[in-house]
């Protein structure tokens, strides 16, 4: 997992200009190429992103966009999101720069976009919700930053449960519609020796699945508090939530720690897997490693007990570089972004969710989350790894991944007031 520097420790100051170094190394040899860093010919704009698997999408949303603004895209990738990361934020301060970057919303787009390197997009929401497009406030002030919107929703993603339709079928199990029925779901996949669900994260940034869903389920605004550092993670919400986690993990609901949510689609097409707790842009891993569409099923949890039809939301972000080489086709690309034809292009690719609720990809899993946010209107709320400063959250997902491999109440009281000290030192850091 990646950590951020905050600027207190010569050695934390150490690691990162070692870091920056190896990244220099990196940008060098992109430009040296042509991969990374060089202008884009004609009616092409660059774009540098960390899913070389996207291409393709990319490629069908250009082909959109050149009917709309005469520009399409090329999209250049590194797959490694830490050096991604500093190579953007180093060349992005120079000519090196490519037009357009993906990035993350909420704190992590401040974290950037105060540092001056962002074009301001307002003027394409603006366009979005003229046109009809999104008029999302609730998205709109996780891409901003002093006011001012720096990027466009690349995607917009709910955590929702895929789960095995022909193997609830077998078992005679519905959606759970309540908590209880939920654990009822999980009891009955138990007594037949199929894991409930699977759920990483020992290791890996997932371990904030849970703690977000629990703490945002059980009481909405208190996670918004507890996000903006309104709130302490000691008070008593967060330590319902672990209680909730900690009887779950003493039912059996889960895989081991250290799983591999990257096996999930084989493992559900062998039936050996119930439910995954995931965000909805992994629906094309699902169909790509052989679940049939009318396979795949996605439901929202029911909130625990005294809860509230909540779901958090991830959305990634499209942003112009203040340095684009080709600025003005840049800003006309993220204007014409949110147009239903691009999006229709974009998710038919990538499967998923868009941020203009009237583009739907066909696929049944989406249709099915899509007709029930809009049946049920939850309160939405930002994924934790981009609710809160950037090195806060990389230092409490890893206090929540040494709990999963001790789940026991007193290990979540260390946990809560262990995350509840960075909070402090971090908030204090971030505001000043």
């Amino acid at each position: 997992m990646q950590t951020s520097d905050t600027g207190h420790s010569p050695t934390r100051r150490t690691v990162l200009a070692a870091a920056l170094a190896g990244a220099v190394g990196l940008a060098t040899a992109g430009c040296a190429r042509g991969t990374q860093t060089r202008p884009a010919a004609g009616d092409v704009v660059s774009l540098f992103n960390d899913n070389p698997t996207w291409a393709t999408g990319y490629a069908a949303a250009g082909t959109a966009l050149h009917r709309l603004v005469g520009y399409r895209l090329s999209a250049r990738a590194s797959p490694d999101t830490s050096s991604y990361q500093q190579i953007v934020r180093m060349s992005a301060q120079t000519d090196s720069t490519t037009d357009l970057i993906k990035w993350w919303n909420g704190y992590r787009l401040q974290d950037i976009a105060r540092s001056g390197i962002l074009q301001d997009v307002s003027s394409a929401w603006d366009l979005a919700a003229k046109n009809g497009w999104s008029n999302d406030k609730e998205l709109r002030d996780s891409f901003s930053y002093e006011g001012k919107q720096y990027g466009v929703p690349l995607y917009k993603s709910y955590w929702a449960v895929f789960y095995n339709k022909p193997l609830f079928a077998k078992l005679k199990l519905d959606v759970p519609t309540d908590w209880d029925e939920f654990r009822r779901v999980v009891a009955t996949l138990k007594a037949k020796h199929i894991t409930p669900i699977a759920s990483g994260g020992a290791t890996t940034f997932e371990s904030l699945t849970w703690f977000q869903q629990l703490v945002n389920g059980l009481d909405h605004q208190f996670y918004l508090d507890l996000t903006a550092g309104k709130a302490s993670y000691t008070d008593p919400v967060c330590r319902q939530a672990m209680k909730l986690w900690i009887e779950l993990f003493a039912a059996g609901a889960f895989s081991a720690p250290d799983f591999n949510t990257a096996t999930v689609p084989a493992q559900f097409v062998q039936g050996k897997m119930g439910m995954h707790l995931y965000g909805s842009w992994n629906t094309g891993a699902y169909l790509s490693n052989g679940v049939k569409d009318a396979n795949l099923g996605l439901f929202l949890l029911p909130p625990p007990p005294g809860g509230n039809d909540s779901v958090v939301v991830e959305s990634g972000v499209l942003s112009v570089s203040k340095k684009a080489h080709k600025l003005g086709a840049a800003r006309k690309v993220a204007d014409a972004w949110l147009d239903p034809s691009v999006q229709r292009a974009w998710t038919g690719f990538l499967k998923d969710t868009s941020a203009d609720p009237g583009v739907v990809p066909k696929v049944g899993a989406i249709t099915e989350l899509a007709a029930t946010v809009r049946r049920q209107k939850p309160s939405q709320a930002i994924r934790y790894w981009e609710a809160s400063p950037p090195v806060l959250i990389e230092g409490n997902v890893q206090d929540l991944s040494a709990f999963m491999i001790n789940p026991t109440a007193a290990n979540a009281t260390r946990t809560l007031s262990s995350m509840q000290r960075r909070a402090d030192k971090e908030w204090k850091v971030w505001r000043s």
